[in-house]
């Protein structure tokens, strides 16, 4: 029979539906609050709280999952004097949790936690961030250590960052293994991102009576759970506070704080240490965010479609000889090759040619899909694990659109990189830590058979890449044509056509591509100087557009991305343009528009995408929207980077919205 077990430095009351009536209390309600169980009667929730904060409770609570903020009130008899609870529903009960709050210096705790605060939006990198963030939180709750755990793909955890007192070991560096993250520990943190230990050896209250139809697995009081008491046991831990770290897409890592003796942390205390890792964590995706258009923008300064290659196409093999180096560096290879019309053309450490024209039919049979395609393991890779490629152990291949029945390929290749880690215990597929050595020393192991992993900003930079190559060499085949097949009239019309259309239009959504756009804007931009006629910019992109990809494919989310600017353009004027400006991001160029048609043209947009509905896709499309209005002064790279910041804003502000690019400051 299940027994609820709840740690002791609270009490729990279970309600029924309406709150009117307690079925059941936690065995220190007493101890705790002062509250006594009438000789006469039943205990009522007016005896625990008062009668005027149980209407308030009962009457915030009313259609509600939860209360919206936690409730304060007063025992003045009772030597703990405040407390703090909090109520939600579980199923057809109320759960009400207590805790006391011990007076201390609110406005000394709010001034230590500002200037935290300043420190971690000072940092310029991940790692100085991580730092500050363990140390504010150590200095704040006092804990022996307070390590920040990143998980990699495959869940084993890394620690990244740590504070060390002198009680416990350190653990900076060391690994610990998938299994000591179950998948329900990482799921609770989705629902309850703190958790608090207080003392893991702690006798657990029970509730009186006994309840044992209620699962209290959402209560922040909840005692641990036998086999986590185990854990942190061999972790030579008694009091642990837990918070998670959330990414783009989930858990990006936890904030473990352990100390050898009990440790409280009262409830304000656990709000700061909250906001600070709260706080780290925005300014990580930013900086992060900062990181990766910094390297996009590298490699975009590395493609070939320049002026010169527009008006001197060059062939593939003078484009790779060219840029081959610069490449490798950016894609951190040892290997390139381009594979066009049935030919390779190779630089560095490649597979042979005829290993090099299988690994091409095998993609081509088995990724349809318009996105790259990557492995860290050849060997062990089912597409290529027969093939003669013995000096490779990492490949990334981009598929480039000639026509509607060519693909040309991009490929890179990456070496062997043997890897030793250092594991605090070691992996293992047994869930249970009791079979996990103890982890006073740790264990080295010697990864072999994989390259460095294919980062996803790599994989978006190679697709950038890919789109401009592909212009490139159809620019080099038309021109070939062209020297050739002059006498050809039909032929050489067709050709023209084709460039025309590659040039100008985005092949996937078939609205203007980043080239042509830019040719408005600056078109726009000379009016606008010579007759003041002013205009404005909307640039935006697709809220979570990663997550599509993630869990639907890459043709669901081509899909929304050939829906949505149907949609957009079909809803412009006639004298408005869009273009593509790669990957989810768009461009809506707004002839004679002032701030207020410009506010109100991406309102409506905003609104129009929300209503879209994508076949196979139940959630809901959203974009953030950065809007610019030409100032005097401007240039097609200011408006276009004032409109981005705005978009920025508008994705920090909590995605589909609209934001407005401030005036630029004009040197007086």
């Amino acid at each position: 029979m299940y027994h609820p077990r709840l740690q002791s430095f609270g009490a729990l009351l279970i309600l029924d539906a309406d709150c009117r009536r307690i079925q059941t209390s936690s065995t220190n309600l007493a101890r705790l609050t002062g509250v006594e169980h009438p000789e006469n009667g039943q205990l009522t929730l007016a005896c625990v709280l008062g009668k005027r904060l149980s209407q308030r409770m009962r009457r915030e609570l009313q259609g509600q999952q939860r209360l919206p903020g936690p409730l304060v009130f007063n025992r003045p008899k009772h030597s703990n004097g405040r407390f703090q609870l909090h109520a939600y529903r579980a199923g057809e009960q109320v759960i009400v949790e207590i805790e006391p709050l011990n007076p201390q210096g609110k406005r000394r705790l709010l001034g230590t936690v500002n200037e935290r605060l300043m420190h971690l939006a000072e940092a310029t990198h991940q790692e100085e961030l991580l730092d500050a963030l363990v140390n504010a939180i150590q200095q704040l709750t006092g804990h022996d250590r307070v390590s920040v755990c990143h998980f990699d793909s495959d869940w084993h955890g890394l620690m990244v960052a740590e504070a060390l007192g002198k009680q416990l070991p350190s653990l900076l560096g060391q690994r610990f293994p998938a299994s000591d993250f179950p998948v329900a520990l990482r799921k609770s943190y989705q629902h309850n991102p703190v958790r608090l230990i207080e003392d893991v050896d702690a006798p657990p209250e029970t509730l009186m009576p006994a309840c044992p139809e209620t699962r209290l697995n959402g209560s922040f009081l909840r005692a641990p759970a036998p086999e986590r008491q185990r854990y942190l046991n061999r972790l030579g831990v008694r009091g642990s506070l837990s918070l998670a770290i959330q990414g783009d897409t989930g858990i990006w890592g936890l904030v473990f704080c352990h100390s050898v003796t009990p440790h409280p942390v009262e409830p304000p205390l656990r709000d700061a240490v909250r906001t600070l890792v709260q706080m780290a964590t925005q300014r990580m995706l930013l900086l992060r965010a900062r990181q990766e258009a910094r390297y996009l923008q590298r490699v975009q300064d590395s493609l070939v479609l320049s002026a010169r290659a527009r008006s001197e196409p060059q062939s593939p093999q003078r484009m790779l000889h060219e840029q081959a180096a610069i490449w490798m560096k950016l894609f951190r290879a040892h290997g390139v090759v381009l594979w066009v019309n049935g030919g390779a053309y190779q630089a560095g450490m490649t597979p042979p040619p005829e290993a090099i024209s299988q690994f091409v039919l095998r993609l081509e049979r088995a990724h349809v899909h318009s996105g790259p395609w990557c492995t860290r393991e050849i060997a062990k890779e089912t597409l290529t694990c027969s093939l003669d490629m013995p000096e490779q152990c990492g490949a990334l291949a981009v598929p480039l659109p000639m026509n509607s029945t060519q693909r040309a390929w991009l490929m890179f290749f990456r070496p062997e990189q043997v890897e030793t880690l250092y594991w605090a215990m070691q992996p293992t597929t047994n869930p249970h830590p009791a079979s996990i050595a103890a982890p006073s020393t740790a264990w080295q192991e010697e990864v072999v058979g994989k390259s460095e992993a294919w980062q996803r900003v790599e994989r978006l930079a190679a697709v950038d890449l890919g789109e401009d190559l592909t212009l490139a060499i159809s620019a080099y085949e038309i021109s070939s044509l062209n020297r050739h097949l002059e006498h050809e009239r039909k032929a050489l019309a067709e050709a023209n056509q084709r460039l025309e259309q590659l040039a100008h239009f985005d092949p996937l959504t078939k609205v203007w591509n980043r080239y042509r756009i830019e040719e408005a804007i600056n078109a726009e931009l000379v009016a606008a100087k010579r007759y003041a006629a002013t205009f404005a910019l909307l640039l935006f992109d697709v809220d979570n557009f990663k997550q599509i990809n993630d869990a639907h494919g890459h043709s669901v989310g081509d899909d929304v991305l050939v829906a949505l600017a149907r949609l957009v353009e079909s809803s412009l004027r006639g004298c408005d343009h869009l273009g593509r400006w790669g990957g989810e991001e768009f461009i809506v160029l707004a002839t004679h528009s002032d701030v207020d048609a410009a506010l109100g043209l991406a309102e409506r947009l905003r609104s129009l995408v929300a209503a879209l509905r994508i076949e196979g896709l139940e959630q809901t499309i959203t974009v953030s929207i950065g809007v610019a209005v030409w100032q005097p002064g401007d240039s097609c790279k200011t408006i276009i980077s004032r409109a981005d910041d705005a978009m920025y804003r508008a994705k920090h502000g909590g995605r589909n919205r609209v934001e407005m690019a401030p005036k630029p400051v004009v040197p007086i």
